[in-house]
């Protein structure tokens, strides 16, 4: 009985926190998709400069504490209070130091209104340290919904703005202030919403007892955003601006899609996972159905993209943009790989092995490190060609590494994900046809999706998948709710 509840909450949790998210990425897809049809290229290729700095500033911020509190099952209120008053102080710091170095910036991409751009799109970062205990809590607590409905409010607020600013000629300045607007909106949202409320504490000993598991965490975080958005900077220091532009506009489409799945994945699993992380056995199984799930859903989803994506992208962008259609392909590919390494290292966090994260975050450096050198003198589409390659290999060395340390050897999880794989890799070959008959983009677009969405459902109702059976049973349930 035990087990099936905790099937039926899993399974159930992952559903709900991906519609949810979906439907948060539909709208900001949207309001992203109008405003890049009125910006330019070199817009965007701007904010794509500051990447890195954006990554590594809120990775700072968060300093691993959140998943070290929703993995600590007696946190205190000493605990949350201090974490909170940490944060606020971190974050002004960080802002002083990115206004103070946004001149520097500025001159290193020769682009000098980097430097009023800079001070704007880091408002966000104490907006976003007021918000980080309240959404803590409610990721705990398991209050998706809840979630669920502030993200999409203040994506609304921030959305709303960022098409009349854009309508209203304000260019550049309207990717800059969106990120402050929907920080400031999601903290004001969440602190309406949840009533607590920091006391007057502040422990070091709490943030100490706390760092021993997040500082791990922050270090691999801290080198997986560097050289994740290393990228950025090569592109915009080595090759013409408008390539910076494509790759920035092809991966943050990607990303909507690849950021739904594994936030999701992450956010409902890590806290019932943290709450089963005694029972080895029992965390193990729930651990196997979520990798499969998380196959289930990315390999079909990522490769279906990469098959639609030049209907799609040619329907929904002006001419301008289609350099960007293969770094959306390459992009979309690397997510299966950046998706299922997430989700393995989210299960190494419950029992505490956050040293094996930081050791897997070496190995990804070195090896991105060496895949930038090969490909310097290359075109910006090599350099991502290969990068995609290296999120392969390091999804590989992971689960060879993680096998290690659990009762799941790497080649038990790729037979986990291989059926998926396969029919992912079918549905693709399958896919290609109609490009020889059909010359309308919206006919395409159209005939793809439907071939794909039929021949992925059928063949796994045709072959007994118990994954696909669960998420519709678990699907109707929630509807009918």
């Amino acid at each position: 009985m035990k087990e099936q509840s905790l099937k039926q909450k899993t399974v159930g949790a992952l559903l709900w926190n991906l519609l949810d998210r979906m439907g948060q990425q539909v709208l900001l897809f949207i309001v992203g998709i109008i405003v890049a049809n009125i910006l330019s290229v070199e817009d965007y290729s701007l904010v794509g400069m500051l990447a890195i700095f954006t990554a590594i500033a809120n990775i700072v911020l968060d300093s691993g504490f959140s998943s070290a509190l929703i993995r600590k099952q007696d946190a205190t209120e000493e605990d949350y209070s201090s974490v909170f008053y940490f944060n606020l102080s971190i974050s002004v710091v960080l802002y002083a130091i990115l206004f103070f170095a946004a001149p520097y910036i500025a001159q290193f991409y020769n682009q000098p209104l980097l430097t009023d751009l800079t001070r704007i799109i880091f408002l966000s970062l104490p907006f976003n340290s007021l918000s980080l205990i309240q959404n803590t809590l409610l990721n705990k607590k398991i209050e998706f919904k809840r979630l669920a409905k502030i993200n999409f409010i203040s994506l609304l607020i921030s959305g709303g703005c960022s098409l009349a600013m854009a309508y209203n000629g304000m260019g550049v300045w309207t990717l800059a202030w969106q990120p402050v607007i929907l920080s400031f909106s999601k903290s004001a949202l969440l602190w309406m919403s949840n009533k607590w409320r920091p006391k007057l504490i502040f422990k070091l000993s709490n943030i100490q007892s706390l760092f021993g598991f997040a500082s791990s965490l922050l270090l691999a975080s801290l080198i997986n955003s560097i050289f994740t958005n290393i990228y950025s900077v090569a592109i915009g220091k080595l090759y013409p601006t408008k390539d910076l532009g494509y790759y920035s506009q092809g991966n943050k489409i990607s990303l909507m899609v690849i950021s739904s799945i594994y936030s999701s994945l992450q956010a409902a699993t890590y806290p019932i996972f943290s709450s089963i992380q005694d029972d080895k056995e029992r965390s193990i199984r729930s651990y196997r159905k979520t990798i499969r799930f998380t196959a289930f859903l990315t390999f079909p989803l990522m490769i279906g993209l990469v098959s639609i994506a030049e209907p799609l992208i040619s329907i929904l962008l002006k001419k301008e943009w289609a350099g960007c259609i293969p770094f959306f392909q390459l992009t979309c590919i690397a997510g299966i790989f950046t998706i299922l390494t997430s989700i393995n290292q989210n299960f190494i966090k419950v029992y505490g092995r956050s040293d094996v994260i930081f050791k897997l975050e070496i190995v990804r450096t070195v090896l991105i490190i060496l895949g930038l050198l090969v490909s310097l003198k290359e075109s910006a589409l090599v350099m991502i060609g290969i990068q995609t390659l290296i999120q392969a290999i390091i999804y590989l060395i992971s689960i060879i590494y993680i096998g290690h340390s659990i009762e799941y050897s790497w080649t038990k999880q790729l037979k986990d994900i291989l059926p998926y794989t396969v029919i992912s890799v079918l549905m693709w070959g399958l896919l290609v046809i109609p490009e020889y008959y059909i010359g309308s983009y919206y006919a395409l677009l159209l005939t793809k999706m439907t071939i794909g969405i039929l021949f992925y459902y059928i063949t796994n109702k045709y072959l007994g998948s118990q994954i696909l059976r669960e998420a519709v049973e678990i699907l109707f349930k929630q509807k009918s709710k």
